[in-house]
């Protein structure tokens, strides 16, 4: 079987449908502080994880060329799974818990991991070991470190040996067409701290390496106390940001957390409150968007049988953090069939300056539509805002400035 770093043009083709795919979720994708990954030895992201699959191809499309990962080792159960996962450079990681077959499992995959490294190739573990879509960060687990120590003892004499904190920031975790950024921390030196340090005892050592990741990472994404104020420090800070969130009194915490569910019980988005509701900027959006109405209506035909069987299965979902990854992947399985049927119709049917235009909106429906759609939702909460909330208005003010 081919080795992950060796290289693969399967996986380079499909990384420019994945690539593609995964930047259509996202209005916008920011990556910060790339220049922090350290280009001397061998890398060890360590991201938190929030959003599922979603994490592992963000990280994946800002690289251009592979990254390892590693995911669930009971998700490689059935033999084609793991190989399509295995081409995908996604190793297994067993769990304690899976057994004794499963820890001896595990040092196989780290023995592979360390290969990896050595052989140049970046390699990224959630080291939270389970996702949660949450503005917090839950205890991390050893793997990280005890993966980034097997390769210092490797080869840690020829190369040094980074863990580098990476901070995911979700401006929405369910959404299609907001952004997301990334960013790159302080990389920790795990080569230079062990030989430090040679007297300190293995335990000590993991415990320095995890607390020091963990205030790295918390350092990078808004991270909030995971206790009964999360909700309410969550909605101010998207009122009045995270220093107000965190230095605020118990008594607007509650109130920001009223506010926020009445305004989500009238259907009225966040945004609307932070912008300046004049009749004229509304108008505006209201006139663009009927310019506009062909090409979404347009867009919303040629995208029908991706968005139609998107949000069919997003409604099936019990795990809401796994919407769009659901979306991502309708997206990623129908398009390359979609650009074929495209191709063949407007070319057989339409004069060839004409069927390359259309082709090309084709291709752009998915994210016009879901653009259209986010935006339009936006508006309407605009409109009905502007026309009466005086209430909630008010509310969203005393948050916004004053203890209450």
């Amino acid at each position: 079987m081919r080795k992950p770093y060796e290289r693969d043009w399967r996986y380079s083709w499909a990384r420019i449908w994945c690539d593609d795919a995964i930047r259509s979720m996202f209005n916008h994708i920011s990556s910060e502080g790339k220049e922090n990954v350290p280009t001397d030895g061998a890398v060890l992201l360590a991201p938190n994880h929030c959003n599922t699959v979603m994490d592992a191809l963000v990280i994946l499309q800002d690289w251009k060329d592979a990254t390892l990962f590693g995911a669930r080792a009971d998700v490689f159960q059935k033999p084609l799974v793991r190989k399509i996962l295995h081409f995908l450079k996604i190793l297994p990681l067993p769990r304690a818990s899976d057994g004794v077959k499963a820890v001896l499992d595990n040092r196989s995959t780290i023995a592979e991991v360390v290969d990896c490294l050595d052989h140049g190739m970046r390699y990224c573990m959630f080291c939270e070991g389970t996702h949660r879509p949450m503005h917090s960060l839950l205890p991390l687990k050893k793997g990280i470190v005890r993966t980034a120590l097997a390769a210092n003892e490797r080869f840690g004499n020829r190369k040094p040996v980074y863990i580098v904190p990476v901070g995911l920031e979700y401006q929405d975790y369910y959404r299609i067409k907001t952004p997301i950024t990334i960013r790159y921390g302080k990389a920790i030196n795990v080569t230079e701290f062990v030989s430090s340090n040679p007297e300190m005892v293995e335990s000590h050592i993991y415990k320095h390496l995890l607390d020091t990741l963990k205030e790295r990472i918390s350092s990078l994404i808004t991270c909030l106390p995971d206790d009964d104020t999360y909700e309410g420090r969550w909605s101010l800070t998207k009122i009045s940001g995270v220093k107000t969130a965190m230095a605020a009194s118990s008594d607007r915490i509650k109130n920001a957390g009223i506010f926020d569910l009445k305004r989500r019980n009238e259907g009225l988005s966040s945004w609307s409150f932070k912008k300046d509701g004049t009749g004229l900027r509304i108008l505006g959006k209201t006139l663009a968007f009927i310019l506009l109405l062909p090409l979404i209506i347009f867009a919303t035909v040629a995208a029908a049988p991706m968005w139609i069987l998107s949000e069919y299965l997003a409604g099936k979902i019990k795990d809401k953090a796994f919407v769009r990854t659901a979306r991502f992947g309708v997206k990623f399985a129908l398009m390359p069939l979609l650009v074929i049927i495209w191709g063949l119709v407007y070319f057989l049917c339409l004069p060839p300056v004409l069927a390359v235009i259309v082709f090309l909106l084709s291709f752009w429906s998915h994210s016009i539509f879901y653009e259209a759609l986010e935006r339009g939702r936006i508006l309407i909460s605009d409109i009905r805002l502007s026309l009466g909330h005086k209430e909630l208005k008010e509310s969203y003010s005393k948050c916004q400035i004053q203890e209450i």
